[in-house]
């Protein structure tokens, strides 16, 4: 006989009722529902969200833009209008001029003005700040008679100049260009300094100015002097060179050669030897010295087989 076995209760088959547990999003309802024993996890700190970020860039940018484009206060402006005045011929905002000697340059400027009619003035300023173009112009009421020079310490050449049309009359642009290269140079400035460079260049311009006028710059540096020594004596070697060419076809003379190839050695020798120190200095030693380095030169190269058998050397006879 087959034996059934017995179904199994009802009971037996229902799974086990667990106690329900409380997820909760109130920190306070969460510590209540929690054993006494346990605390509740920390929730994770919140950022802001992608929106409010995007609104906070835009609000500092309005803010920046709001900033830049605002205008300038009155009083910024009547304070820069009153810097520049007649009775302020230098406005040092860059603190280039010692204190000690800022006055005695205004006063220099004052007696050129009441004594000759020429106007100098000076800016210094770092990059473009400062007055505008407007506010000197109205302020120092510049015309044709005046100079303007404007100092900036952080340019390669710390100087510029604007100048009227009178003023080309006794002073070329030519002039300003060399004035600017000599003193605004960053080598000498580096070496004098800016408080001496300045100094300097606005001594040659007041001179200048008051005698008249300058067809260059006063004064003759060493190293300016040193660069026409040079030429004289390139010019002496070009003319002793052709005074040693054999005489062949229309020249029958050697002495003819040297006049042939003039232009080039009274070119190296008048031009750039002589014409620079002339112009530049009344000092007749270094006009000698160039005369003598140009005749040593010629010398030296139109006669060296002479030379060479007085001291005792030997020429190549292919070179003599």
């Amino acid at each position: 006989m087959l034996q059934t076995c017995p179904a199994p209760r009802a009971s037996s088959l229902r799974p086990p009722v667990r106690a329900p547990r409380c997820h909760c999003t109130v920190s306070a309802a969460c510590r209540e529902a929690q054993p006494a024993g346990r605390q509740a996890p920390p929730l994770p700190p919140q950022g802001p969200s992608l929106l409010e970020r995007l609104r906070g860039i835009a609000l500092a940018g309005a803010l920046s833009a709001t900033l830049c484009l605002a205008p300038m206060a009155p009083g910024a402006h009547a304070q820069s209008s009153a810097v520049i005045s007649n009775d302020t011929p230098v406005v040092d905002l860059a603190r280039v001029v010692p204190a000690g000697r800022l006055e005695g340059l205004q006063q220099q400027l004052r007696d050129l003005e009441s004594e000759t009619g020429w106007r100098v003035r000076m800016l210094t300023r770092y990059g473009g700040d400062g007055p505008s173009v407007e506010q000197i112009r109205a302020g120092w009421k510049v015309d044709d008679k005046t100079v303007v020079v404007f100092v900036d310490p952080s340019s390669p050449n710390i100087m510029n100049f604007k100048f009227g049309r009178d003023v080309r009359e006794v002073l070329r642009p030519q002039f300003f260009t060399e004035l600017q290269g000599r003193y605004g140079n960053m080598f000498n400035v580096r070496e004098q300094g800016e408080s001496a460079a300045v100094l300097s260049m606005m001594d040659s311009l007041t001179g200048c100015l008051a005698q008249g006028g300058c067809f260059a710059v006063p004064g003759l540096s060493m190293d300016h002097y040193l660069f026409t020594l040079a030429l004289s004596v390139a010019g002496g070697v070009v003319a002793g060179s052709a005074a040693r060419l054999e005489p062949q076809g229309f020249v029958q003379r050697r002495g003819v050669w040297v006049l042939l190839f003039a232009p080039l050695w009274a070119t190296l020798f008048i031009n750039f030897g002589l014409g620079p120190v002339i112009s530049r200095t009344s000092d007749i030693m270094p006009l000698l010295g160039n005369v003598a380095g140009f005749a040593a030169a010629a010398v030296a190269v139109g006669y060296q087989n002479k030379i060479a058998e007085a001291t005792g050397l030997t020429v190549d006879e292919q070179d003599a």
